[in-house]
């Protein structure tokens, strides 16, 4: 479904990904973890060329792109097979949320206003807006909007679902609904990738669990392996300190 082959990222001198290879399987959710400035927002902006990666091949099924002479048709195309839900909600201040989500049904896949407008009443629906649908961003809550946004990048029927570190700029009390309706995303099979500091929310959701640090794939694995019985002393020490604990304690494999 998607694979990422020696990815690499500079910023001037500053190397913030070496050589990343990573697959994920179609209907796969994985979650990157990792701690702040370990490249992983910066991977992820990588796969639809929000950063265009300075080497490397992007392959989402038959689209395949080598980043050191990708075309704009290239990019258009992991453009159209992807779409992200921000940190900050992206919404447009002028639109209400019905349009929000129309609106790239109406530009990009270039659906009549009818049919576009059924597609986005019916999403709105599902992630619990039904009755916020005139409103405008300025009208809803933080996490209202982001679960505009969330709409928004379903209404476009991707092939794989780009989550940047989606509950960030939620107050607390906001983070559960959002939450939830990833959850819900997740569970109809559709392929996601996740940046996110919510551990118990990458346990619940995920398939499988990349650790990043300083721009590498310290370990991965799926997900119960990942949290109960890690590999690497570094995810042990990421995940105890993340946790609240000195460090984690391995626990023992049941024959």
């Amino acid at each position: 479904m998607i694979q990422l082959h020696q990815i690499h990222k500079h910023f001037g001198q500053h190397h913030v990904l070496k050589g990343i290879d990573l697959t994920v399987g179609k209907g796969e959710v994985v979650v990157i973890l990792g701690p702040s400035g370990s490249g992983k927002s910066t991977l992820l902006r990588s796969i639809n060329f929000l950063e265009q990666p300075t080497s490397g091949i992007i392959e989402i099924d038959n689209v395949k792109v080598d980043a050191t002479k990708a075309s704009k048709k290239d990019i258009l195309g992991l453009r159209m097979a992807t779409a992200m839900v921000f940190q900050q909600y992206q919404l447009f201040k002028n639109l209400n949320a019905l349009h929000n989500v129309m609106i790239g049904l109406t530009s990009v896949k270039k659906l009549d206003r009818k049919q576009a407008r059924e597609i986005s009443e019916g999403i709105l629906e599902k992630v619990g807006l039904k009755d916020r649908m005139s409103h405008y961003p300025a009208q809803l809550s933080g996490g209202q909007q982001q679960r505009v946004a969330i709409a928004r990048a379903l209404a476009l029927n991707p092939q794989v679902l780009l989550f940047d570190e989606p509950t960030s700029s939620l107050d607390p009390e906001l983070v559960d609904e959002v939450l939830s309706v990833i959850q819900k995303v997740a569970s109809e099979g559709n392929t996601m990738i996740i940046v996110t500091h919510e551990l118990g929310f990458a346990r619940d959701v995920a398939d499988r669990v990349v650790l990043m640090e300083h721009g590498v794939i310290v370990e991965q694995g799926p997900v119960e392996q990942f949290f109960t019985n890690p590999k690497e002393e570094r995810t042990r020490q990421f995940l105890g300190k993340a946790l609240g604990q000195r460090t984690l304690q391995v626990q023992p494999v049941t024959p």
